[in-house]
């Protein structure tokens, strides 16, 4: 479904990943961890086609990505950025509309997804508790009907709490529409219990790459991964 290989991409002629190579399959959800400014954003902002990498190539769907973010969104590549993207002075029903292409666009598959949108439909979204916002602002990207769904920074502002609550929405969307998932996430432990794979990046480069299941078991080897102490990883797509 979306795959990266070889990709070196930055700012200004400044490369801030380099070498990455990972794929995300349909219905697997593929973890993307490591401490700040280790080029998670990057990653997924060159995934999503916002950014042209400076070398390496992104595909999509079996065909290389386009240019422009609508083409993308519209073939199915949609991207929850770490901002969440909601209008805080309209109401939650209002958010949902605006995403929706058609009028005729049944909301159902989003709601009952996040049952407990259906009670806030008529609440502004400036009067919501961040978790609720970033449930709205997966919502809005779900309305599309993505077949892969970029997520970058879920928890970010969030208490854990919130965090675990949203998690399983993520799981389920991936098993029931058969979307592949490519998560930015700070929790380590919440992230690696609802991934299929996941990979450490640090400075810019894939260092640790694997079944989530192994990683949550091996906390050493992703720690030390985590804060640069290992560097082994194959270069092909994880």
């Amino acid at each position: 479904m979306l795959r990266l290989d070889a990709v070196t991409a930055g700012y200004a002629g400044i490369p801030a990943v380099r070498d990455i190579g990972l794929s995300v399959a349909s219905g697997e959800i593929v973890a993307m961890l490591g401490p700040n400014g280790a080029g998670k954003t990057t990653t997924l902002r060159t995934a999503a086609g916002i950014l042209p990498p400076m070398s390496g190539t992104v595909s999509a769907f079996g065909r290389p990505l386009r240019r422009r973010l609508e083409q993308n969104a519209r073939a199915g590549l949609v991207l929850v950025p770490d901002t969440r993207g909601v209008f805080h002075s309209l109401t939650v029903r209002e958010n949902l509309a605006l995403a929706r292409r058609r009028r005729s666009d049944s909301l159902d598959h989003v709601l009952d997804l996040f049952p407990a949108l259906r009670e806030l439909m008529g609440r502004r979204c400036g009067q919501l508790s961040g978790g609720e916002q970033q449930m709205l602002a997966i919502a809005k990207a779900l309305v599309h009907r993505p077949r892969v769904l970029l997520i970058d920074e879920m928890s970010m502002g969030l208490a854990p709490v919130a965090v675990q609550a949203l998690l399983p929405s993520i799981r389920a969307l991936a098993d029931r529409f058969a979307v592949g998932v490519l998560l930015v996430e700070q929790h380590i432990d919440l992230a690696l219990s609802i991934a299929d794979r996941a990979v450490v990046l640090h400075h810019g480069r894939i260092v640790l790459a694997g079944p989530a299941a192994d990683l949550r078991a091996d906390r050493n080897a992703v720690a030390e991964a985590y804060f640069g102490a290992s560097t082994t990883h194959d270069n092909s797509p994880a």
